[in-house]
């Protein structure tokens, strides 16, 4: 059998090589930069440079032990409490992060992870605390103290287990946290009356802590940009939903904002060599066409038409591909025309 890193540090302690008071800790360091190197941590090189989306596939058996932990984690909580789910996700963590430091499984258990700590937490809520039946019944300070749990539970899973994209939920809940005590003081009602704030403010700053990440690595040769990319994905939808919260894209008015709207974060994307900002209003910008092209106001009325569907479709299809097929052209014309001070200080052209 082979030797456990443990044991064989021991046995160097034994030897006389290191003394055994640093077995532990060197024992942890290693470990640790073992889960950096696999799970892609922020501090770690990464060398695929040709893409934004973090790479955390190294092979068919991440994908197989992945598969499986998926199944088994679903038939734990179909057929026990969400408590012993928590439990069976850290012991899979314990296993397949902590001690192999495998990339996917590691991604998928933290997923796990935060989706059904935040469902104990809330459980916890109703039985225990509340007694609300949703959380979206929760008032501004109620709901900041659910995102305060969430916080604590995901900062001890990072501290844990060093899963970049832990980092992120980290941050997301911690931001949803000090954006709800925010907004408390202006809202006392339910969810419903400062939903559409909390998605806005809450996706601004996000961005802006993605941009802070982004920019300390222009060249993105380190994994921070990892968390960057997946502050991006929850961010961005965040920010447009916010915008469109209180608009009618049906309307002609509400379709011309969101248009704009759009192209100004497919511009930002662009500038930040981040596809996310394209993709998220795609949505949006359906609604937005149904109206423009639609003769009458009701969205309802015009998507009756099944030509017109067909018509929104081929619009948004032609809009993704000239976007996609040009995007390093887009890049450098845009890029071209900002100060050699700012230039370098965003993400390289590739």
């Amino acid at each position: 059998m082979a030797e456990t890193l443990h044991e064989s540090l021991t046995a160097a302690a034994e030897a006389g090589i290191i003394t055994p008071g640093q077995v532990e800790p060197l024992t942890r360091f290693v470990q640790a930069r073992a889960v950096h190197a696999a799970s892609g941590a922020v501090d770690e090189p990464n060398r695929e440079e040709d893409s934004e989306i973090p790479r955390f596939i190294r092979g068919y058996h991440d994908i197989l032990i992945t598969i499986g932990i998926v199944v088994v984690l679903t038939g734990i909580a179909g057929v026990s409490s969400i408590y012993v789910a928590l439990a069976a996700v850290i012991v899979l963590a314990e296993i397949f992060v902590y001690r192999q430091r495998l990339a996917l499984p590691s991604f998928a258990l933290t997923i796990a992870f935060a989706l059904f700590a935040a469902w104990a937490i809330i459980d916890v809520d109703r039985s225990h605390i509340s007694g609300e039946v949703s959380a979206m019944s929760a008032s501004a300070p109620h709901l900041a103290a659910l995102a305060a749990a969430q916080c604590v539970a995901l900062a001890l899973f990072y501290w844990r287990y060093r899963v970049p994209v832990a980092l992120a939920a980290l941050l997301i809940a911690g931001v949803v946290t000090v954006t709800v005590l925010a907004l408390s003081g202006l809202y006392s009602g339910e969810f419903d009356q400062y939903g559409t704030m909390l998605f806005l403010v809450a996706g601004v700053v996000l961005v802006g802590i993605a941009m802070r990440f982004d920019l300390t690595d222009p060249k993105r040769l380190y994994t921070r940009s990892d968390v960057a990319f997946w502050l991006y994905l929850v961010a961005v939808p965040a920010i447009l939903k916010g915008i469109f919260g209180s608009v009618k894209p049906q309307t002609t008015e509400g379709a011309i904002l969101v248009v704009a709207v759009v192209a100004l974060m497919m511009t930002v994307g662009l500038l930040l060599d981040r596809r996310a900002f394209v993709t998220a209003g795609l949505v949006y910008l359906g609604y937005a066409f149904a109206a423009l092209i639609g003769s009458n106001t009701g969205l309802l009325g015009g998507l009756a038409t099944s030509n017109l569907v067909m018509w929104i479709l081929v619009a948004i299809g032609l809009i993704v591909l000239t976007v996609g097929f040009g995007w390093r052209f887009f890049r450098q014309y845009l890029l071209r025309g900002l100060p050699a001070s700012l230039r370098v200080r965003l993400p390289v052209l590739r």
